[in-house]
């Protein structure tokens, strides 16, 4: 599993000319030409952007600047090339309106990428009955090995913890005998009836099986948790 996260500025192979709606509201146009961190308040919504398709110089760019001037900053992103197609996820963070015009002008996007687009809003976070409301977060780093997601996630839900959200990386690691490491991070949620100490006693079990370490332990992460509309 290869990840790869972009820079927030949007920068990417190539130019994109995707024009900005003469609707979009004057604060986030000021943004999107100034390149400002957008003030974040309880007004904001949240929503998910996805394209998938043949991959091409500047793709990566084309998404990124159709959010930024429609007023969106990109929260987290990931893409990945498969092939000859490529596979871009962005979350963002935008007002409401400026999301509605997202969802509304998605069509222009698929018409320059080529590629299939899904806009996504999210939302007022929830928090499922029995867990607790912060989020968790841990990154582990072990050797490489078949099987090993399924059986950290396989001991994740033997303690009911809830996985929303999760990313890994092989690499290998130079040097006179090169390895192969694989690293995951595990943003989570525990449920109110939860035994710490026996599921990190676990987790460091099947680490240590894998010749791995656990790089920051499970703890409280700051962050909102949306769920789909």
């Amino acid at each position: 599993m290869h990840v790869l996260t972009a820079k927030r500025d949007g920068r990417g192979r190539g130019a994109a000319n995707l024009p900005a709606p003469s609707n979009a509201s004057p604060d986030s146009r000021e943004r999107a030409m100034t390149g400002s961190t957008p003030y974040v308040d309880n007004g904001l919504q949240h929503a998910a952007l996805w394209l998938v398709g043949p991959d091409m110089p500047g793709l990566l760019n084309l998404g990124a600047t159709f959010v930024a001037e429609r007023g969106g900053n990109i929260d987290k992103d990931i893409a990945d090339k498969f092939g000859e197609n490529a596979v871009i996820f962005m979350s963002i963070t935008a007002s409401p309106a400026d999301i509605a015009r997202m969802n509304e002008d998605k069509m222009l996007l698929r018409d320059k990428s080529g590629c299939n687009v899904k806009f996504q809003p999210m939302s007022q976070p929830t928090v499922p009955p029995g867990y607790q409301e912060l989020l968790h977060g841990m990154d582990i780093v072990t050797e490489d090995a078949v099987g090993l997601i399924a059986a950290m996630t396989k001991l994740f839900a033997e303690h009911g913890v809830f996985v929303v959200g999760h990313t890994g990386e092989r690499r290998v690691v130079p040097g006179p005998r090169p390895r192969v490491e694989f690293g995951q991070k595990y943003v989570v949620m525990l449920p109110r009836e939860f035994d710490r100490y026996e599921f990190t006693r676990q987790v460091n079990e099947q680490v240590k099986r894998h010749n791995g370490t656990i790089k920051t332990p499970l703890q409280a992460v700051p962050g909102l948790l949306w769920w789909w509309t």
